[in-house]
């Protein structure tokens, strides 16, 4: 009974000490992340209700037919932190090793959101002509591939060292351009609002550790 008992812990305490975690995160959405941190201007989300109407003026014009767009910002570098994909404190006396696998971006992905009707028509069949006419006047081409989530899942191991905690989240560089957009047939203004193009340029899994 006594050897039972004594396989039977030593069994427990090595899956404690070696164990297994996937690490996944919704990374086709930058609004998904914790904070992204432009090198200047703000996110469209962030515009206070008179800045908007103010861009918003600027595609109020006389047009026959087609879109026209304003643009506030235009490929402005920024970076940003996702949410914590793992974290654990190891409060024991000898090191944990974990073996993590995380899903990680690849391909330089591009996201188009909205505001205002313009929001409504990007949701309806003709929202792939209404991106890639955006991206075409802001210099950004929008395709299906482009739009497309890759992602590879990379695999490390990691050591807790003892009386310590440690979190694992994703990090990378982005591109950003926004502004508004305003779409006329016989001159009249059939919709209308902001609109963001973000571009996901890299993406990496970054471990911190601290004592506690």
């Amino acid at each position: 009974m006594k050897k039972i008992l004594f396989l039977l812990s030593c069994f427990i305490f090595t899956v404690i000490l070696t164990s297994t975690f996937e690490a996944k995160a919704d990374t086709s959405d930058y609004k998904t992340f914790s904070e992204v941190i432009m090198t200047n201007g703000k996110l469209l989300e962030n515009f206070t209700e008179e800045e908007m109407n103010e861009c918003l003026e600027k595609v109020h014009t006389f047009k026959l037919y087609g879109i026209c767009v304003y643009i506030e910002n235009q490929n402005v570098d920024a970076s940003y932190i996702s949410n914590t994909l793992y974290s654990v404190e190891n409060t024991s006396s000898t090191d944990i090793t974990y073996d993590i696998s995380v899903d990680v971006e690849k391909n330089n992905k591009v996201s188009v959101s909205a505001s205002g009707s313009l929001s409504a028509s990007l949701s309806n069949g003709k929202s792939n002509s209404t991106k890639k006419d955006i991206g075409g006047k802001c210099g950004i081409e929008i395709s299906q591939t482009t739009t497309t989530s890759t992602k590879e899942k990379e695999t490390m191991k990691v050591v807790v060292e003892p009386n310590s905690k440690m979190i694992i989240y994703l990090t990378g560089n982005l591109s950003i351009t926004n502004g508004t957009a305003a779409f006329y047939n016989l001159f009249i203004r059939v919709y209308e609002g902001g609109f963001e193009i973000v571009t996901l340029k890299n993406q990496y899994a970054r471990i911190e550790k601290a004592k506690i």
